[in-house]
């Protein structure tokens, strides 16, 4: 039976900080890396704490070992600021509102230590580093806000689930996939299985023979099975590049392209490749850095995102948002190689060694997605691409004489209806709210009921500002890719449109035209 224990009050990298205490693993470094250029300064432990993901692990393969381990975790939760007392913990836990805010305004987050001592961070969500770039800002579309009660103080942190692999219940791909169920995307109709519940998944239809505790890692087809499993759809995307060693890659531009696409759209993207030296690994991609428009020709149509430069990954091999730069290889593949932070642990006054990582190429992107999104990313992208050059072509040619014309951008992803109609039309016509509410309305009442995601193609000029927005269909076949309605930010757009209609109809069926203007 276990005692109780009181909480324990540490200062960051203090000699009690219970993170030195098992500082040598990789990941340990880089957490303390993390968290000391996010200015942490304190620590509470709770010394006795029951995690969900670690009893199931516990239950599935630790409970029979004979090494004897303990069923309870401990749960750590760092704040930055002013050192935090057990006097600050008391006024907040007596109900002071003041108090608690002050805890909540300096919370970074809490770190779950199981007692595996080759693998003994587990669930971890940390704060973002701030975002200091307003024009370029980072995208994390899939970060979710998790609650934690300490004492009965709520506090609140906005993230994603991250762990430290252990091979007796999940290798790197069920890591990856628990952090992917873990998404914003997803409600409560899906629930968040635990790393033994996948693994578990995985196997049961597609086993081919393999034990399933201890997990030596998840072939690509019971990856796909895991998902299933869980009433989400897996979406794989192949690299499109063979390189001479017979590996499968991605173009950059491609890559950097459908990735920022399933993170604007709240999906993480599971990524297989070879790790230089290592073999195949899989991380899971939680955000991207967006980046701003180089020059566009007259002639030339860019999708948006095609040029972004960074993103953010979680690694079980080293840690959560892991900044990589996407960089070209020597065959002109996408290779991910590890790109410090903004901030600098040298600024901390940590002695840390340097953090290991090989180059990463990936050859495949797996996505689980509603089940009701049919339409597949490729399609999507596709018809994008068309529509916008024919935009383009459209409204060049409508240019009055001594005007220059312009090239123009696109962007495809997946969208709820409902946060289309709030969020997404809020940000681009906020500043005339008698347009907003025309245009919500109309969408309302003159479109067919439309499906609960939508497939959101954003045609922009070569500043990226938006010129039309096309609503299609995700309920039905690639082949039918039905179209709801099509919604013109200027005259000129929906000229060029009115020109398309004229010239090509069957061509261009955009569904209702509704103006924004």
């Amino acid at each position: 039976m276990h005692s109780p224990r009181a909480l324990l009050f540490h200062e960051f990298d203090g000699a009690s900080d219970p993170l030195k205490a098992i500082a040598d693993h990789q990941q340990v470094h880089y957490l303390r890396g993390y968290l000391a250029d996010l200015g942490a300064s304190s620590i509470i432990e709770e010394q006795n704490y029951f995690d969900r993901d670690y009893l199931a692990e516990f239950s599935a393969f630790y409970g029979v070992s004979a090494a004897g381990y303990p069923n309870v975790c401990r749960r750590l939760h760092v704040f930055f600021g002013p050192a935090v007392l057990r006097q600050d913990v008391e006024v907040a836990a007596s109900g002071d509102i003041s108090a608690q805010k002050s805890l909540q305004s300096r919370y970074l987050g809490y770190i779950v230590l199981r007692p595996i001592p080759k693998a003994p961070l587990g669930r971890t969500v940390l704060a973002w580093y701030e975002d200091h770039t307003v024009m370029t800002p980072r995208v994390v579309s899939p970060s979710r806000e998790y609650r934690c009660n300490l004492a009965g103080i709520v506090l609140k942190i906005s993230g994603l689930a991250w762990q430290q692999q252990d091979t007796g219940v999940g290798a790197c791909a069920t890591v990856g996939l628990w952090t992917m169920f873990h998404s914003s995307a997803f409600d409560d109709h899906h629930a968040i299985p635990t790393t033994a519940d996948i693994t578990r998944s995985a196997h049961e239809t597609a086993s081919l023979g393999a034990r399933v505790f201890p997990s030596d890692g998840l072939t690509p087809y019971q990856i796909a099975e895991a998902i299933k499993a869980w009433n989400l759809s897996p979406l794989i995307v192949e690299g499109d590049k063979r390189l001479e060693m017979g590996l499968t890659a991605f173009n950059p531009l491609r890559f950097s392209a459908s990735i920022a696409a399933f993170i604007r759209s709240g999906y993480p993207v599971l990524l297989i490749g070879e790790l230089a030296g290592n073999g195949l690994h899989a991380i899971c991609t939680v955000g991207f850095r967006s980046s701003g428009n180089p020059p566009i020709d007259h002639d030339s149509t860019e999708v948006q995102d095609s040029w972004i430069s960074h993103i953010y990954v979680h690694d079980d091999n080293v840690g959560p948002n892991v900044r990589l730069k996407i960089t070209q290889g020597s065959e002109g593949e996408a290779v991910l190689t590890m790109d410090a932070p903004t901030a600098s642990t040298a600024r901390t006054g940590l002695s840390l060694p340097a953090i290991s990582y090989a180059d990463f190429v990936p050859s495949r992107m797996v996505v689980g997605v509603h089940v009701d999104l049919r339409t597949s990313a490729e399609t999507l992208y596709s018809t994008a691409l068309q529509t916008a050059d024919w935009l383009r072509k459209a409204v060049n040619a409508l240019t009055p004489e001594g005007v220059h014309p312009t090239g123009n951008t696109v962007s495809a992803r997946f969208v709820r209806l409902s946060e289309y109609l709030n969020i997404e039309l809020q940000k681009t016509l906020g500043a005339t709210p008698d347009i907003l509410s025309r245009v919500r309305l109309a969408l309302v009442e003159q479109v067919r009921p439309m499906s609960l995601h939508i497939g959101l193609i954003r045609i922009g000029d070569a500043n990226s500002a938006p010129i039309m927005d096309v609503l299609y269909d995700t309920t039905d076949s690639d082949l039918n890719h039905p179209v709801f309605a099509n919604i013109a930010y200027s005259a000129v757009a929906r000229f060029g449109h009115s020109f398309l209609m004229e010239a090509l109809p069957r061509k261009f069926p955009l569904g209702v035209q509704i103006d924004a203007f």
